[in-house]
């Protein structure tokens, strides 16, 4: 998608917004934002990138009746956009958003006219966007497209005129790919595969992202009771070695996970106090909570999500056995994993598996939505984090805002809402052609500015 599509503006790895289709914008009276766009873009066919344009594509995507869940989701607050000059674009919110420029990020703007022409079915097959590349063809299953670059492109490509991309969901398949020579890009390579891959020559890029793996605990429902005691939570915490998790399970190539945030996000507090391996505390903490016997656990995950994540969970299991709990982990598909996620139907269910993701917009505030108490998929409550996350939706100086965030994440640091595990890395194998392997900040490949080795 972002090989085909550019949004008005970028989320950089520190957190901080800049520009994109949009070169500067500004917020004079709270509700109002104004955005001047970057002169001389052209969408894949050759249209102009104008004003009209962005306002067409905008109007397509706002609120309820956007394209896409996925999009209505940060577009929603928008009450209108407009087009004072052919390179000048205004958008007013029904309240003041302070999130609205991280949000637009993750809004594509593509050709309005052509998706109207084309009709829906037939634009997937042939988006038109102001990217450095276009699809030429996709398999009929849906795991294979290739890409051809487009030479009008804002940002053309620099080496690379054609990319395939293949779908191959087993690890051994991806490795002997890459040692073949069969592709030149393998991603999400198994930490305990890196040795193989880097003793035949072939180089390795770990990337730490913006990603917390955990364990949502739930307090709601017919989950089990002891959750409900935050001495309990705490101790589910302190029984996790996470750091033989990550030197043993993950290689070293991810970190232990110390708190809800990670350090390039906004709303990271370096003070906060993580939770330390210490089992003997978490058996007091048990005692005092009237479970010196433990109690019975039952999670839900998906595996094959996160390099690493079965072992991971197996891990987990036996940590908190040692401390009492009968702990029962299994997987789900992913398909009915997400199913349930979206209907909060987890019956029988104490805990599943969460990616705190704060790629989307830099800050943890979208991650943090999961754990209101109007969210219907919430799977804990509590009143104080709520209002604590409320004040962070209107700050419009980012100084507070950070801070007011900061507040949050120690408050749902002390409650302790969730199982910490482990942060994200990206891990790749590079065929020998990859000269310099450059990412978007969050996280997608950037296979226009790809240099490779010339022969």
């Amino acid at each position: 998608m972002s090989s085909i599509f550019d949004s008005l503006t970028l989320v950089e790895a520190d957190g901080t917004v800049v520009p994109a289709l949009a070169e500067s914008w500004s917020n004079d009276s709270g509700t109002v934002w104004t955005f001047k766009l970057r002169p001389d873009v052209v969408f894949s066919d050759g249209s102009p990138l104008n004003a009209d344009a962005v306002v067409d594509s905008l109007n397509l995507q706002i609120g309820t009746k956007g394209l896409a869940l996925s999009t209505a989701l940060y577009t929603r607050g928008i009450s209108g956009v407009r087009a004072p000059s052919n390179d000048t674009i205004e958008i007013v919110t029904e309240q003041k958003d302070a999130r609205l420029a991280r949000s637009l990020a993750n809004v594509n703007i593509f050709s309005a006219e052509a998706f109207r022409r084309l009709g829906r079915t037939e634009f997937s097959k042939r988006p038109v966007g102001t990217g450095p590349f276009t699809p030429d063809s996709w398999s009929s299953d849906g795991t294979r497209v290739v890409l051809k670059s487009v030479p009008t492109s804002w940002r053309p490509s620099i080496h690379v005129d054609r990319v395939e991309i293949a779908v191959v969901a087993d690890s051994t398949a991806r490795l002997q790919n890459i040692l073949s020579g069969g592709t030149d890009i393998s991603s999400n390579i198994d930490p305990d595969l890196i040795s193989t891959i880097e003793a035949a020559g072939y180089q390795i890029s770990i990337r730490p992202g913006p990603i917390v793996l955990t364990l949502a605990l739930r307090t709601n429902g017919d989950a089990a009771e002891a959750l409900r005691d935050r001495r309990v939570r705490v101790a589910l915490n302190l029984a996790v070695n996470r750091e033989n998790i990550s030197k043993y399970l993950l290689n070293g190539a991810m970190e232990p996970a110390t708190q809800l945030a990670t350090p390039e996000t906004v709303g990271y507090d370096p003070t906060i106090e993580p939770y330390t391996y210490d089992p003997d505390r978490a058996r007091v903490l048990l005692d005092e909570a009237g479970y010196s016997d433990g109690f019975d656990f039952k999670g839900l995950v998906m595996t094959g999500q996160f390099p690493g994540d079965a072992l991971i969970y197996q891990q987990v299991i036996q940590d908190l056995k040692a401390i009492g709990v009968r702990a029962e982990i299994s997987s789900l598909p992913p398909i009915e994993f997400i199913r349930r996620r979206n209907a909060n139907s987890w019956d029988g269910t104490d805990a599943i598996a969460t990616f705190e993701s704060h790629y989307r917009l830099g800050d943890i505030s979208r991650a943090a939505e999961y754990y209101l108490c109007d969210d219907p998929r919430t799977t804990f409550c509590d009143s104080t984090l709520d209002e604590l996350l409320y004040e962070t939706y209107q700050e419009m100086d980012p100084i507070t805002r950070e801070q007011r965030l900061k507040a949050y994440n120690a408050h749902f640091q002390y409650l302790a809402p969730v199982i910490f595990i482990t942060r994200y890395s990206a891990i790749d194998a590079l065929s020998k052609r990859i000269k310099t392997f450059p990412m978007f900040p969050t996280g997608k490949m950037r296979f226009e500015q790809i240099e490779l080795v010339e022969d």
